[in-house]
């Protein structure tokens, strides 16, 4: 190739340009300095028609439980001290009543979820416990007072079928809230 060829390149290059952005895949069968543009061959993409489907978040609000005990009502937002987070659940029930319990059959890696008392709860005080269970099994448990921060609970959640959140509280303490509960899975709860 002789150094005067810069114009093949530039043909070159706009051809790819052209092809690639068009979705679609170019073979350059032979280079030759004969002053033409070179031969080319273009070809269909192989590109996928869908992508796989793979893990993401997924809002617990927005499926239903497989099994609830009445004590806790979901919300378009929830106070817990300061912060207010999208969706949440707050437990107004008297133990045992206050838990909500979802199938997630072994597809979800995670569980990440806001606790501590509701903002706007009309009684101010008493300490409540979280407890997050695992296809009946306590696996994890968080305690918060009126005026406490929120608190963050991100659990590793690995073959479990059944997931359950469930709050305690005195009749005479502050409700409970639950800020933003999501899972992380390849499939919604429930489906």
């Amino acid at each position: 190739m002789t150094t005067g060829g810069s114009g093949h390149w530039k043909w070159i290059s706009a051809a790819l340009g052209v092809a690639l952005a068009g979705g679609t895949a170019v073979l350059i069968s032979e280079l030759r300095d004969t002053g033409e543009p070179p031969a080319t061959e273009v070809l269909p993409a192989t590109l996928p028609t869908s992508t796989p489907p793979g893990e993401q978040w997924y809002d617990l609000t927005a499926h239903e439980p497989v099994e609830s005990g009445g004590g806790q009502e979901v919300l378009p937002t929830v106070g817990i001290g300061k912060q207010s987070y999208p969706r949440g659940l707050r437990g107004s029930g008297v133990a045992p009543d206050n838990y909500r319990s979802w199938l997630v059959k072994g597809r979800c890696s995670r569980l990440s979820v806001w606790v501590g008392k509701d903002a706007t709860s009309t009684a101010g005080g008493g300490a409540g416990q979280f407890v997050i269970k695992t296809d009946g099994v306590e696996i994890a448990t968080r305690q918060a007072s009126a005026g406490d921060a929120p608190q963050h609970v991100e659990i590793a959640l690995a073959d479990v079928d059944l997931l359950t959140l469930q709050d305690v509280r005195g009749a005479r303490d502050a409700d409970n809230a639950w800020g933003s509960p999501r899972v992380y899975c390849a499939a919604a709860p429930g489906e």
